[in-house]
């Protein structure tokens, strides 16, 4: 039975017969005599469509139309009149209480049928496009939670990082100050002591040495400060450029060589590892940012002092559309009960070294939001670090 539940509503038992014989061999069919009934059957399980006889005791074909289009189970279940009320006055009112056709008898049966299977289409293509609209607004609904979620999620990040900005770089300033402020006192000391002509040579040597400490100590926390700023700005900073062709392992090489000022004087060794025809299109300032950084960091963090290793920049593809770049060392690994840290602004292990900790958070802040890939970074099961990017081989035009 491929059509609808369909309720026939007459006090006259003869044209239910009659209207049942024309719809019973495609549609479910029920029936009422009484508008009463009606309502109730329609209330208990709403049908698809409603046949309905004006001419009825007690509660009129037009009453009970007016009832089922205040009753929000079956205010969209289309309702079309059958009866012998032929004027063209009738007729409006009918459709004016609500109904969507007016089929006068004695009816055709072809057009009973051609009228019900109209509008049973009608009502199911107006539920399909309610119920995507309704699938629709849930996704926006959906959407919106998840951007408020990001925002939310973006503000935090937004306010760690001020807070850890603040934090950094108060305390090369606070040094700074402390060191500017004693040096303006033993100069003033001193001033007062050459006045008096009460400054002896000894206390000269001693003010001297005093000085070049403290200004010692004032130029390498004003370049930590300034370090700070350097990586805070890196984070946010624009490195411009057009998205190009790039073929890979020149562009690889170029990184490592420029880099050499920095891994060679140091004994370490550097290697490219990728085929010669991979290519993909990216930023190619962007992309050496990152590569350059990954690289900084290996030297900085993976080799303790006075040894000497192999650093090593490759590329690989991984299906049609993904190209996997990496930098790998030999060095140390990651240190126990930090890996989970690691991409934390600010967070370091190396702090006494001068170290700000922003360079990893930087790397994967330019992956995600420039680049369209994400960032991976982990000890090696046969010793050292693999810094891994997951990269489309074409960068999204909007980012």
């Amino acid at each position: 039975m491929s059509g609808g539940h369909i309720l026939i509503v007459d006090d006259d038992t003869a044209n239910i017969r009659a209207l049942a014989s024309v719809l019973e061999d495609r549609h479910e069919v029920r029936f009422a005599t009484s508008g009463r009934r009606a309502l109730e059957l329609a209330s208990a399980d709403p049908p698809e469509l409603v046949l309905l006889d004006v001419m009825m005791p007690g509660l009129d074909g037009y009453a009970v139309c007016r009832l089922l289009k205040t009753d929000p189970a079956t205010a969209d279940v289309p309702v079309i009149f059958i009866t012998s009320l032929s004027s063209p006055e009738e007729e409006a009112f009918g459709l004016e209480t609500g109904a969507v056709d007016y089929v006068t008898k004695p009816f055709s049966p072809a057009i009973v049928r051609a009228r019900v299977a109209t509008h049973l289409s009608l009502r199911r293509a107006n539920r399909s496009l309610k119920d995507e609209n309704e699938h629709l607004e849930a996704l926006v609904r959906e959407r919106t939670r998840k951007l408020a979620q990001a925002q939310r999620e973006k503000m935090a990040a937004l306010r760690q990082m001020v807070a850890g900005v603040a934090h950094e770089i108060n305390t090369p300033i606070g040094v700074a100050l402390g060191s500017a402020s004693h040096l303006g006192d033993r100069v003033a000391a001193m001033t007062e002591r050459l006045t008096a002509n009460q400054l002896r040579r000894a206390e000269l040597e001693r003010f001297l040495a005093s000085a070049g400490e403290l200004a010692a100590l004032l130029s390498s926390t004003i370049a930590r400060a300034g370090e700070i700023v350097r990586c805070f700005k890196g984070v946010a900073a624009d490195h411009g450029g057009l998205r190009q062709t790039i073929a890979l392992r020149p562009f690889l090489e170029q990184v490592t060589e420029s880099l050499r000022p920095q891994w060679e004087p140091l004994g370490h060794r550097m290697a490219v590892d990728c085929p010669a025809d991979l290519r993909m299109v990216s930023n190619p300032a962007i992309l050496s940012a990152v590569l350059e950084q990954l690289v900084r960091n290996a030297l900085e963090h993976a080799f303790p002092a006075g040894r000497h290793g192999l650093v090593t920049v490759g590329a690989a593809g991984s299906g049609p559309d993904t190209v996997l770049l990496s930098v790998a060392d030999d060095g140390a690994g990651i240190a126990e009960g930090t890996a989970g840290r690691i991409l934390e602004p600010f967070f370091t292990t190396r702090r006494g070294t001068g170290s700000v900790g922003l360079g990893l958070n930087i790397v994967d802040n330019l992956a995600s939001d420039r680049l369209g890939g994400t960032f991976t970074i982990a000890s090696r099961s046969g010793g050292g670090t693999l810094a891994t990017l997951h990269l489309p081989v074409r960068t999204p035009p909007d980012l």
